[in-house]
């Protein structure tokens, strides 16, 4: 229970207004602040983490609708270290994190 507290000490979350909804901002370990977004609001090549304390960050690629081969809609986000893009598929109503100035997009290299 005090461990559980200490981390939720540790990450300072606060609720602004953007517009007509809200977005939540999150401090991770190392001081950097991000923004919770649901993944299907981001755009083709945008990045984000999974976590706001992962060292991992990926980027939005192509959407699977949901078929025989899929059983949900998904995403297929490619790893920024991964050399052979095979990338993996992301739930597509997951929450993700961006920086909070904005994602940075790279649809250009995609």
């Amino acid at each position: 229970m005090q461990k559980r507290l200490q981390r939720l000490q540790h990450f300072a979350q606060i609720e602004k207004p953007e517009g007509n909804k809200m977005t939540e901002l999150v401090t991770n370990k190392y001081g950097e602040t991000f923004k919770k977004v649901a993944l299907k609001s981001l755009k083709k090549g945008d990045e984000f983490k999974r976590q706001p304390d992962a060292l991992k960050s990926f980027y939005k690629w192509h959407y699977n609708r949901k078929s025989a081969c899929y059983k949900q809609a998904t995403f297929c986000c490619i790893p920024d270290d991964d050399v052979f893009g095979g990338g993996m598929e992301i739930n597509a109503k997951a929450f993700v994190y961006v920086d909070s100035a904005g994602p940075a997009n790279y649809k250009g290299l995609l």
